[in-house]
């Protein structure tokens, strides 16, 4: 597990408690409402509103000044340049709080893609395997323990065979970013002489109408975050 998948034992416990009173979908709400409501209370807690909503005044009102003016382009240079300088301080006075309160919603859409994205597929139905360089993989499904991999190489003898602890679309060896986000299925073998499996393990249908880019957790969840985040803003006058 990387830093990021800490907290996923703990949203996955919750996440269980509410299924058997909620559908997935409705399930996606309330974790698109809890991740923006954290980050947008984080960012105001840690960004300077007051100095903030006092740039953006004066954004606003030099930039009327400017749409009001009948003069000469040279006079009014002075009035163009102190409004891109207040654009420039807004944007480093919301960086830091920015950046420091997208780890919450990010904690939360590492785990939802982990809980609601890939999964196993029916039992004798075939999945390709690909694997890099001059190798074949092959899916080995289970009814009743864990599927795996088997890779051939050139000549077709047995090279791995490696076990699928989790519907994962990838498998690689271990990399630096992972300290970050861990691949739950686990990684490869450094002896091993490919970096990569590509599984094209089917997704998870989360709506059971429209077009298939559009039953995936990623619509419902993305697009109810907005509102719920716009709508936080509103409520909380966050500037």
């Amino acid at each position: 597990m990387g830093l990021l998948d800490l907290p996923a034992p703990i949203l996955s416990t919750v996440d269980g408690w509410l299924s058997p009173f909620l559908p997935s979908a409705a399930r996606l709400l309330v974790w698109a409402a809890l991740g923006a409501f954290l980050s947008m209370e984080l960012y105001r807690c840690l960004s300077p509103q007051s100095r903030i909503a006092a740039t953006k005044q004066a954004y606003e009102e030099t930039q009327r000044g400017i749409s009001n003016f009948n003069g000469e382009f040279r006079d009014v240079c002075p009035q163009m340049l102190r409004m891109m300088s207040l654009a420039l301080r807004r944007i480093v006075l919301v960086f830091p709080a920015t950046i420091a309160a997208s780890l919450p919603l990010l904690v939360v859409i590492v785990w939802l893609d982990s809980q609601y994205g890939t999964t196993y597929p029916p039992p004798n139905e075939p999945v390709m395997v690909s694997v890099p360089g001059d190798f074949e993989g092959r899916w080995v499904g289970s009814n009743d323990g864990t599927p795996h991999t088997q890779v051939t190489g050139p000549g077709g003898g047995p090279v791995a065979d490696i076990a699928i602890a989790k519907p994962v679309p990838v498998i690689h060896k271990r990399l630096w970013w992972n300290a970050l986000i861990g691949n739950p299925a686990g990684y490869l073998d450094d002896s091993l002489p490919f970096d990569r499996i590509d599984i094209a393990l089917p997704r998870q249908q989360v709506l059971p109408f429209g077009p298939l880019w559009l039953r995936g957790w990623e619509v419902i969840f993305f697009g109810s975050m907005i509102v719920f985040a716009l709508t936080f803003k509103s409520l909380r006058r966050i500037a």
